[in-house]
């Protein structure tokens, strides 16, 4: 625990506990129920609860994605259905066998379902997602029948398909799984797909460079989450994606809407879940040219415009007062119109550095942590385009956290706090 006083001293106790595993957060995000999550992020992955793989086999998630559990409460998910008649046999709703009924027939001999291989493990009578979400969370997917593109197989979901991404590693553990042999895709390339690799299975299976044979090729995204964690991938939509069944999919089991023997399996059910949306599709600024790319976050006074970019927001003062709704509507960084303080904290002097885009008027007010104006260093002075820099004696001020709104005549406005000892 660290401990920051009215000060700024600091104080450190207890010992180091781990809180987190970031590794594969999929498996934090959307397949732990809350009551397991704090215990599941305790754990290393080199000592996994057993007890924790019936939330792999049966999540939680999937029963808001059946309309015979709690889909019709959750009217956005709408579009996300898992298979309860898969190729008019397989039922892979929660509690459901699944594929489990294929443990020991002659056709999964050699494949991954063999029960000399891995078919004990991947088939489990009432734990319907054993086939999918456990191999992808705690082995990784090998590179053996049923775990290919549905390109090839002729309709049969446990023929040899198009070989998809290798990352299977003989541990049983939640890790970070990255196949390093697949090369990225270039950022620029009309390719690339925030969609990751479930991207890279609707090329591998619908784009005629890829789907005319079952050879291996680099597909487009296959660098994506979740065999990798790039910056664009929309992390969110894919893992809603992956509850919802769409790996069944990609392997031959598809939606119930499918009939088998069909020639084309892009049923309404498989366009309904891939092009599922959350309905936030852009980021609201950009990445950074260089490492480490990540923006640097938002501070809690800024505002974000929703119709696209930030913009600032009016902060005003009424009787040398700004009101908690106003100090929480100061704006958000600008590229042109910037401000920084230093040294922060300090004890003396504050030096404010702004810069302006344009000659303009500047007004720099000062507020306490309760939004009482204490100080007007400036007001309405002129100065021209270009960086300004003023120097503050706030030796005067109580210890404690202040705020300093510096504006322009053209309603450009920024924020920023400091810390007075």
């Amino acid at each position: 625990m660290r401990v920051l006083d009215g000060s700024g001293k600091e104080a450190h106790t207890g010992d180091w506990v781990q809180v987190s595993r970031l590794g594969m957060p999929l498996t934090n995000e959307v397949v732990m129920p809350i009551g397991q999550k704090d215990y599941w992020n305790s754990l290393k992955p080199y000592n996994e609860d057993k007890n924790l793989e019936k939330y792999f086999t049966n999540p939680e998630l999937a029963l808001y994605m059946d309309d015979a559990q709690f889909g019709p409460a959750v009217p956005g998910f709408a579009p996300l259905r898992i298979q309860r008649n898969s190729l008019q046999q397989f039922d892979f709703g929660n509690g459901k066998d699944g594929l489990a009924g294929l443990l020991g027939n002659p056709a999964t001999k050699g494949s991954a379902f063999d029960p000399a291989l891995f078919g004990n493990y991947l088939l489990r009578k009432g734990q319907p997602r054993s086939a999918d979400l456990l191999p992808i969370f705690l082995t990784g997917v090998p590179n053996l029948r049923p775990y290919q593109l549905a390109t090839g197989k002729k309709g049969n979901p446990l023929a040899h398909g198009k070989p998809f991404v290798n990352n299977f590693l003989p541990t049983f553990g939640d890790m970070l799984r990255l196949n390093m042999a697949v090369p990225p895709t270039d950022r620029n390339s009309p390719d690339f797909s925030s969609l990751g690799l479930v991207q890279a299975a609707v090329l591998g299976l619908t784009d005629p460079r890829f789907n005319a044979n079952r050879n291996v090729q680099n597909i487009p995204n296959m660098d994506g989450f979740p065999n990798g964690r790039r910056l664009e991938d929309d992390v969110t939509r894919i893992e809603l994606q992956a509850v919802s069944g769409v790996v069944l999919a990609a392997v031959g089991l598809w939606y119930d809407d499918y009939v088998a023997g069909s020639p084309n399996p892009v049923t309404t059910d498989l366009l309904d879940v891939l092009t599922f949306t959350t309905g936030v599709e852009a980021n609201d600024t950009t990445f950074k040219t260089e490492f480490p790319y990540v923006q640097t976050p938002w501070r809690g006074f800024d505002f974000s415009n929703p119709a696209g970019g930030v913009a600032p927001m009016v902060a005003t003062a009424v009787n040398g007062r700004m009101s908690d709704e106003s100090i929480k509507s100061l704006s958000a960084p600008s590229t042109t119109f910037a401000v920084t303080v230093f040294p922060n904290p300090t004890t003396a002097v504050a030096n404010f550095k702004y810069t302006l885009p344009e000659n303009s008027k500047v007004t720099i007010n000062i507020f306490d942590k309760n939004g009482t104006r204490v100080d007007t260093p400036l007001n309405q002075s002129d100065k021209e385009a270009g960086t300004h820099e003023i120097s503050v004696n706030v030796s005067n001020y109580r210890r404690g956290t202040y705020y300093a709104v510096v504006e322009d005549e053209f309603d450009n406005r920024q924020s920023i706090t400091f810390l007075v000892q």
